[in-house]
């Protein structure tokens, strides 16, 4: 769940349009985690509320 996403590692003579898609994989990831920890801290709220 919420856990650091390291940057996709870069070559000395990178071609542009794959490091575009490893940025765009990481921030899924990234985005995806967060979404995860939004979920579980609702939840979270919600069984408080209920005293569980």
């Amino acid at each position: 769940m919420a856990q650091n996403v390291n940057d996709p590692a870069v070559p000395d003579h990178p071609d542009p349009w794959r490091v575009i898609g490893e940025y765009a994989v990481a921030l899924g990831e990234a985005n995806s985690n967060i979404d995860a920890t939004r979920t579980c801290q609702q939840h979270q709220r919600e069984r408080l509320a209920k005293g569980k």
